[in-house]
């Protein structure tokens, strides 16, 4: 006796579901038990299966299901050799020295792997010969969505004359007429404190100092990226500053030394003649004092082990 479709009940049977063993009998049939029970009418490969239902069948598909496994396998390591590439354990020379330098100047430099297309238009470099870094920057304007970039900038230069450039008034920076017509003095500049996470915090950018200093206890991604507000936006983010700024006291001249030591009391020191009259005044030598006090102790600590 044949067996009725599992659907439709009506019709013999004629196939048998892959994937959850429902008999069907038509395309119509099969595509509405699919969309009933949400099946895929794939065969579990990885279900298990009584040794007394296995088959030659069973067997061959085990057997391709270990060599898509291994197919995988080999595609991905061959991925992961790509992508670690020129990756922070495989940087090349110039990449390695310019990571180096920013490392001696106080800043964490990250780059991404290759191929990115933040990795592909950073063109900053260290040149050895003069002892700097030429970076690439990257300006946001805030409540707009221009987005410039600067190469080859001088670390020692300021981030005011960078941006002068840009604000200079001309046809085609409309976007920026706000910026342009406000004083440069009155402009803020913040970069990231670190690349990653939205909550990062902000540092404030002195525009007139060298960038080399603005730059340092900072992580940068690849290179800077500066965002341009002004004095009118109202700032989202939380703005940090430096815990140790370093504050250079100027030289004392002799006087004020001088006049810093008055009503100050100093013991006066006597020299002591030897006991045998002698002119020359005796110098005590701490280090002789406290290796002869030294072997002293010992010499003792020897003689109470020979009277034990």
């Amino acid at each position: 006796m044949e067996e009725l479709c599992e659907e439709c009940k009506s019709n013999p049977s004629k196939y048998k579901c892959p994937g959850c063993s429902i008999h069907s009998c038509s395309l119509p049939c099969v595509k509405s038990h699919k969309a009933r029970t949400g099946c895929s009418g794939v065969r579990n490969q990885t279900q298990f299966l009584p040794l007394s239902h296995f088959d030659d069948n069973t067997l061959l598909s085990d057997y391709n299901l270990l060599k898509e496994m291994k197919r995988v396998s080999e595609s991905a390591r061959r991925m992961r050799t790509k992508l670690r590439m020129h990756t922070y354990f495989r940087l090349p020379y110039h990449l390695k020295s310019l990571r180096s330098a920013a490392w001696i100047r106080r800043t964490k430099l990250m780059f991404l792997p290759n191929g990115m297309s933040k990795r592909e238009n950073n063109h900053s470099r260290y040149h050895q010969r003069n002892k700097f870094i030429s970076w690439t920057i990257e300006w946001r304007f805030h409540s707009t969505d221009v987005v410039l970039h600067d190469h080859g900038v001088d670390e020692n230069t300021n981030f005011g004359s960078i941006i002068e450039k840009h604000l200079k008034p001309g046809p085609w920076n409309h976007k920026l007429r706000q910026f342009c017509e406000d004083q440069l003095e009155n402009l803020k500049l913040f970069i990231r404190k670190y690349p990653k996470g939205s909550n990062s915090p902000f540092k404030e950018l002195d525009m007139k100092a060298p960038i080399r200093q603005q730059l340092a206890n900072v992580d940068i991604l690849e290179f800077p990226v500066v965002f341009v507000f002004l004095q009118t936006h109202k700032l989202n983010f939380e703005v940090i500053k430096d815990a140790n700024p370093m504050i250079q006291k100027p030289p004392q001249k002799d006087n004020e030394v001088n006049q810093s030591l008055e009503g100050v009391s100093f013991r006066k020191e006597e020299m002591e003649d030897d006991d045998n009259g002698s002119a020359d005044p005796r110098v005590f030598d701490l280090v002789k004092n406290m290796e002869a006090s030294s072997s002293q102790m010992i010499t003792q600590n020897e003689s109470f082990e020979q009277e034990l």
